[in-house]
């Protein structure tokens, strides 16, 4: 399963949603965090301590996949449309965090109607 966290505003806890995500999953299989926030914040994490998964950068990601059934993938903030449909297309469920404040909601209700003529799989 690849599952990708993505936001049209940062600052809305899509590294956070990735860790915790990353985490679970790692309890039903071995699982792989993919982080391409330039931010680079999962990977400062995983340098810090010992998480129960293997956190890459993008460009590691490719290599590694195949040895895990989970992939999460946490992605910079403001995706382009190009982008957006890319990482809509190349997952199985796209997740898109919020905080509860006008600005990200509204942030938010812009990337679903975005994602809306993609016929995506967003949660």
């Amino acid at each position: 399963m690849i599952v990708t966290i993505a936001s049209f505003k940062g600052g809305v806890g899509k590294t956070t949603t990735a860790l915790h995500l990353a985490a679970y999953l790692q309890t039903k299989a071995p699982a792989l965090l993919v982080d391409g926030d330039l931010n680079r914040s999962a990977l400062d994490w995983a340098a810090r301590g010992s998480l129960p998964f293997k956190v890459v950068d993008e460009k590691q990601g490719v290599r590694y996949a195949r040895d895990y059934e989970h992939i999460v993938i946490d992605t910079p903030a403001r995706p382009t449309p190009e982008d957006l449909k890319s990482l809509a297309e190349g997952c199985d469920l796209l997740i898109l965090p919020s905080s509860p404040d006008a600005m990200a909601l509204s942030a938010m209700l812009q990337m679903v109607e975005a994602l809306y003529s993609l016929e995506s799989n967003y949660r």
